[in-house]
């Protein structure tokens, strides 16, 4: 029969979890065969060794100061996971329990150690800590960990000099990227931009990409708002070189907004205020770096209160919609117009789109005020049925595609019955040369249906003449930007002679914008333009005003008084 010493023995061999056995000094005194392959050696091997030598040197201290109160009486034993070094380099992690025990024959203290291996505990526990806390496409910090450094930062901070700067970026034009050259391409410029801000800021900064194309930097211990400047305005810069993606070469920038912590001031707060700058900063025309001030609060406020209204007036017919003359330049009479929406408010008045079109692109809320224009302007043309002119109606790039601007367009010439070739749609030119397979897909089916598609504001962008002739274009409009430049024998001119010489010989609409004076209208004519647009032939009025078409008393129509559509525009069709 086993005494209990053959019972211990044989226990301490065959256990499944190592088990060591140290001197007063540290030195293994005896080690089992699951502890030695552990630490991937032998068991003789290692029998006479330190434990030192086989502990990552910064848990030794901690080792040191427990086993000192072990063996002084003041703990009765411990418990820590600690890492241990093996043969072939790696670490491996343990849960370390350990008693001090005292041999009956000679009165020594020894330590006795039961190690169990949780390498894959730890590395499990690890990433899904490393996924709560990072980012998967570019590894940088997510929103929970920047809050957690924020708030210790602006703790440990408060009552220094030195202080905590927020930096808030967001990527111009990188739906543009994303559309155009697809998901992986976007992803990829994000990891390079992630790349190089890492790269412009110090190793103790926090970098977070907070989602989509918004990063955002935690810069600590920085003297002021000049110096957090430099550090915004160096990252912008290292972003900004050129570099390739899918054979094309971008130079991204970034719109950012930079903040500094005051006393007080929670990691919520001056993350939003660094955003409100970095919107300021994209308002102000993107590529550009603000730094926060009060009056953005107040300018945040008041565009949420405007949204909120305008979401109510969209749903209670606040909208109105206002036409202005497109006529036709020999005649100067009119053959079209323009449908303009105003937004009629309450307590301000009669409001113009560039006080609320922004808001409404941000808050998504084109889609419903770009149906309601549609809808209006085929019941202003159902009204007329004598008007043999068009109406165009701008569109916003998010109607078309995902928001199906065709089966919009299908649904209020249906519930009007107007005529399809009666309605135009202004499109801008980035929604024509970065349109998905949907958006072209959508366009594809508007000129089907009949819907003239007018390129708006033609020359602004960065579309190529080919773009033109590639899309279903019927039209164009130069941008008033250009009529501004009449005359300059420069140009200016250069430039409107030669597109009104491209719209007549493709048989498409060409309409010169912002003719205002006497002097810009004789020189289109002589340019060529055929059709013009602008405060000297009329602003835009409600369709009340309008009684171009409209029938009489007894439902007979008034005599036309508007000119006939000229032969070529009646021929324009899609390129």
């Amino acid at each position: 029969m086993a005494t209990r010493d053959d019972l211990f023995g044989l226990t301490f061999r065959d256990s499944p979890i190592g088990m060591v056995i140290m001197d007063q000094g540290g030195r293994y005194v005896e080690v089992n065969e699951a502890f030695a392959r552990i630490l991937g050696r032998s068991a003789s091997e290692l029998e006479r060794r330190h434990f030192a030598e086989y502990t990552h040197p910064d848990d030794l201290p901690r080792d040191a100061e427990l086993m000192t109160r072990l063996a002084a009486g003041e703990l009765p034993f411990y418990q820590v996971h600690k890492r241990l070094l093996h043969h072939d380099g790696d670490t491996i992690w343990v849960r370390v329990t350990v008693s001090d025990v005292v041999t009956a024959d000679d009165g020594e203290h020894h330590y006795v150690a039961q190690v169990e291996d949780v390498t894959e505990i730890r590395r499990a526990r690890d990433l899904l800590e490393r996924r709560s806390l990072y980012d998967h496409l570019t590894g940088l910090g997510n929103r929970t960990l920047l809050m957690e450094r924020l708030d210790r930062a602006l703790i440990s901070h408060e009552p220094r000099a030195a202080t905590v700067a927020c930096i808030f970026l967001d990527v111009d034009h990188f739906k543009a990227v994303n559309d155009s050259l697809g998901h992986d391409a976007g992803d990829t410029m994000l990891v390079e931009i992630a790349r190089r801000i890492q790269g412009a800021v110090r190793a103790a900064d926090t970098v977070a990409r907070l989602g989509g194309d918004e990063f955002v930097i935690v810069v600590e211990d920085v003297m002021g708002v000049d110096a957090a400047s430099a550090v915004l305005h160096g990252i912008a810069a290292a972003i900004s070189q050129p570099f390739h993606i899918a054979g094309h070469e971008l130079a991204p920038s970034v719109s950012g907004g930079l903040a500094i912590a005051s006393p007080g001031l929670t990691a919520e707060s001056l993350v939003r205020n660094a955003d409100m700058a970095m919107c300021a900063a994209k308002q102000g025309g993107r590529a550009r770096l603000e730094v926060f001030d009060e009056s953005m609060r107040e300018t945040a406020l008041t565009k949420l209160s405007i949204e909120s209204e305008l979401r109510s007036a969209i749903r209670e017919g606040e909208l109105v919609v206002h036409y202005q003359p497109v006529v036709d330049l020999e005649t100067q009479e009119t053959v079209a117009f323009e449908a303009l929406v105003r937004w009629q408010h309450p307590v301000r008045g009669l409001l113009l789109p560039d006080e609320f079109i922004p808001i409404s692109e941000d808050a998504n809320l084109v889609v419903p005020l770009g149906s309601a224009v549609l809808h209006e302007a085929c019941e202003f043309l159902a009204a007329r049925p004598d008007f043999t002119g068009r109406v165009f109606v701008n569109v916003s790039t998010r109607q078309i595609g995902s928001a199906d601007l065709a089966r919009v367009v299908r649904s209020a010439l249906d519930a009007s019955g107007a005529s399809p070739h009666q309605l135009g749609l202004e499109i801008t030119e980035s929604g024509i040369l970065l349109a998905t397979a949907s958006a072209r897909a959508d366009l594809k089916a508007l000129t089907e249906l009949g819907v003239d598609l007018i390129l708006d504001d033609f020359g602004t962008g960065y579309s190529a003449l080919s773009s033109v002739l590639q899309n279903p274009v019927s039209g164009l409009k130069l941008a008033r930007e250009f009529t501004l430049r009449l005359g300059d024998r420069g140009t200016g001119d250069r430039i409107s002679t030669a597109m009104a010489a491209l719209t007549r010989s493709l048989t498409m609409y060409g309409v010169i914008e912002g003719i205002e004076t006497e002097a810009q209208f004789a020189i289109a004519r002589r340019h060529g333009w055929q059709l013009g647009q602008g405060f000297l032939f009329g602003h835009a009025v409600p369709a009340s005003e309008i009684t171009l078409g409209l029938p009489v008393d007894g439902g007979e129509a008034d005599a036309p008084t508007t000119a006939p559509m000229p032969n070529w525009l009646e021929d324009a069709s899609p390129r």
